[in-house]
Parts: C-alpha cells; structure tokens; sequence
C-alpha cells in the first residue's frame, strides 16, 4: 500500500504513526546529547533526518488534500528539529563544518517548497523557511571565524531571496 493509500485510510494516526521512529529517534538523541554520548546522538538524529526528510517528499509528491496537509505540517518541523539538533550535535563534537552544512540543507530543502505549485504547501514552507534563516543567522554571528561557512550560509540565505523574488 502507497504512503498516499495509507494516509486516506488511517487519517488520523497515520502521521503520527510514520512520525513515531522520528521521535523516538530524536528522544533516544537527545537522552545520549545529555550524557555526552555525542556520536550516539549523532547518529539518532542522522535517522531521525533521514526519515523526516523521506517523509516529507513523499508527501509531497502526493495529490494535495486535507490529509496530506497535515502530513506536511509535521514533517516539515521534523525535518527542522532533526537538522538543527544534528548541528548542536555536531557544535558539541567541535565539528562547524557539517553543522553549517545541515543547517543549510535545512534551509534549501524547505525554501525549495516554497516553489510547490500548491499554495498551501508554499505557505507552510514559508513559515518555516523563516525559522531556519533565523538560524542559520544565528550560526553565522557565533561562528565569524570561520569565512568559508559564513559564504555556505551566504549563499543558502540568498538562494532562498533569489526564488523568493522570482515567485513573485
């Protein structure tokens, strides 16, 4: 059975049931972030990425109801909480590079669906896109020492201006 056929008929737990392994995965990453168990955490978010990420493609290339809105109201935060507790988790290992890089992969994921054909989905994009340029800002003002990822986050920042104009 497709994901779509699934959702139309278990509407109500089917999201919560697919998002179940997400959360479990993030808990589990954030239970060894706190003992310092930081590969472990590493890789409980690196799944808990993987599975949002999947999810939510899927769901996009879904025909758009009711149902497959509510599915991209959800995975869309997963796919921010998963990508912004890697790149704390990469931060605490000491490493900026790959916690720049999935902050920016965050950002160009959901700044890409603002160009989906459904409005509703380009609208749940932009509130989200919103809060991974906060973040990627935040990453730039606390690490300046590091040029190269400040262009990463640069050029991340302005490919999301660039489509955003474009739109329009």
């Amino acid at each position: 059975m497709s994901l779509t056929e699934q959702l139309k008929k278990y509407p109500n737990d089917y999201v919560d049931l697919a998002l179940s392994p997400w959360q479990s995965n993030i808990l589990a990453g954030n239970h060894a972030y706190e003992r310092g168990a930081f590969l472990e955490a590493r890789d409980k978010y690196m799944a808990a990425w993987t599975l949002a990420t999947h999810l939510l493609e899927q769901f996009c290339k879904a025909h758009v109801d009711h149902n497959v809105l509510s599915a991209i109201e959800h995975c869309c935060p997963a796919v921010v909480v998963a990508a912004h507790n890697l790149a704390d988790c990469y931060l605490a290992m000491g490493q900026a590079t790959p916690a720049c890089h999935k902050l920016c992969d965050a950002h160009e994921l959901v700044s890409k669906l603002r160009q989906h054909p459904d409005e509703d989905i380009a609208r749940i994009a932009h509130h989200h896109v919103n809060k991974t340029r906060q973040e990627l800002l935040h990453f730039a003002s606390h690490h300046p020492h590091f040029p190269e990822l400040i262009v990463q986050v640069n050029s991340s920042i302005n490919i999301h201006i660039e489509r955003s104009v474009t739109l329009h």
